[in-house]
């Protein structure tokens, strides 16, 4: 996170009082604006996205291709059912079983989404954003974007990369070692490797005094000043909150996943943020990226997945909302890779598999309609055409696309997808 018009070039310009529409404020500090989206029950919907990066292998969970002729499947799986859901079931991933029998009703597969790309970052793009360009934002951004709050923390980055283009002021990032933490207590400073004389409390409090003033008097001629203003008012509001969001960074002996979860879950209850994204990169962060022994990293990274799902869900069942309700009414989870695996083992049975432009994600909670896997994968591992009325797969219609994913989330929080169809039978 960075502010480009830092404090003292503003108390430069607001001394002279020179005009700051050149001056230009970076996105990603505490810059949150006022989004337009209408006061419905998906309009107050939160999002929570979690990102396994790397590239999952679909056939540990999602693909039950068994007999296939282009699929190399686990001789030790099965293909199962619970609550309307095929998976691929194992004795060595307890835990997606578990899960299923606990959530199925609240799951919705989707199988097949192209991603026509094998490189990480490109891919990671698309799946996010539906482009392949760097002129759009991410699901996350954009919801963000059009809430209809003015939010302290519209876009939460507890880990992972956002993808942002319009909606960049929104995006705010906890940092890998907790540095808006550091920030709103004022301790980054003393972080430096170099020494730092800092002003007493008097002169800081006196400074920001001065600023708050000249940003007010100058709001009304000046966008940039009108958003110093709003920033160092959500600042001071934030600081408010003290320790209690869990800024600070991940706690020893916890998990990222679970502690980036809880800080997320922290922010929704005390209604500060909109949409959050966390990062998900396998058993010990040995990723996704299986190439090589995939057999045991797919395999202990989906069941320490779907153990870690089934307890973030039993906490934020636990949670009530700000509105006063239960805030698992209001969050829906967004579970996804930014490619799949290749159907074929590379190397033998110990071997891994290469990139491959098909995947799976997974919609948890709010809104979903659970109880289903919505398209599908041919006997060599490409997605099937799919109903986006009914959700099945049908070989006349189209192949699910990254956007189709992204416009059915759009309609779940009550934005307008535009001309990409969303997957109608995925929303309750």
């Amino acid at each position: 996170m960075r502010l480009h018009l830092g404090r003292r070039s503003f108390l430069s310009l607001a001394t002279s009082g020179a005009a700051l529409a050149g001056a230009g404020l970076a996105s990603g500090l505490l810059l949150p604006g006022t989004g337009r989206a209408g006061g419905t029950e998906a309009a107050r919907r939160r999002f929570l996205f979690v990102h396994c990066a790397g590239g999952w292998d679909t056939t540990y969970a999602f693909q039950p291709n068994f007999g296939a002729e282009g699929v190399d499947m686990e001789a030790d799986a099965a293909d199962a059912e619970v609550g309307g859901i095929r998976f691929v079931d194992a004795e060595s991933r307890p835990s997606v079983r578990m899960f299923l029998e606990q959530y199925a009703d609240r799951t919705c597969v989707i199988n097949g989404i192209e991603v026509p790309s094998v490189t990480h970052e490109r891919c990671s793009r698309i799946v996010m954003t539906g482009r392949t360009d760097g002129g759009g934002d991410d699901w996350g951004a954009t919801l963000a974007g059009r809430s209809a709050s003015p939010l302290l923390l519209p876009y939460l980055v507890a880990s992972g990369t956002a993808f942002t283009h319009s909606y960049t002021d929104r995006v705010v990032r906890v940092g890998s070692n907790g540095q808006l933490g550091s920030l709103l207590n004022g301790n980054a400073l003393l972080r430096s490797d170099r020494p730092v004389l800092l002003p007493t409390p008097e002169a800081s409090s006196h400074t920001d005094a001065f600023l708050a003033e000249r940003a007010a008097a100058l709001s009304a001629r000046s966008p940039m000043a009108a958003k110093f203003a709003r920033a160092h008012a959500d600042q001071v509001d934030l600081q408010a909150w003290g320790d209690s969001l869990s800024l600070g960074g991940v706690p020893a002996g916890c998990t990222h996943l679970l502690s980036d979860a809880g800080v997320v879950f922290d922010a929704f209850e005390a209604g500060l943020a909109r949409t959050a994204l966390v990062e998900y990169r396998g058993w010990c962060s040995e990723g996704w990226d299986t190439h090589t022994d995939n057999h045991v990293r797919q395999d202990r990274n989906f069941e320490e997945l779907f153990d870690y799902l089934a307890r973030i869900l039993v906490d934020l069942d636990a949670r009530p909302s700000a509105s006063g309700g239960a805030l698992a009414d209001e969050v829906t989870i967004v579970v996804l890779s930014e490619m799949g695996r290749g159907p074929r083992l590379v190397g033998g049975v110990d071997g891994g598999r290469d990139h491959w432009t098909f995947t799976s994600a997974m919609l948890l909670g709010a809104g979903v309609r659970g109880g289903q896997v919505i398209g599908g994968y041919d006997g060599y591992g490409y997605g099937l055409g799919c109903d986006f009325a009914t959700g099945e797969a049908n070989d006349d219609g189209p192949v699910i696309q990254a956007g189709n994913l992204g416009a059915t989330l759009l309609a779940l929080g009550d934005v307008d997808p535009g001309a990409t169809s969303p997957i109608a039978a995925a929303i309750a």
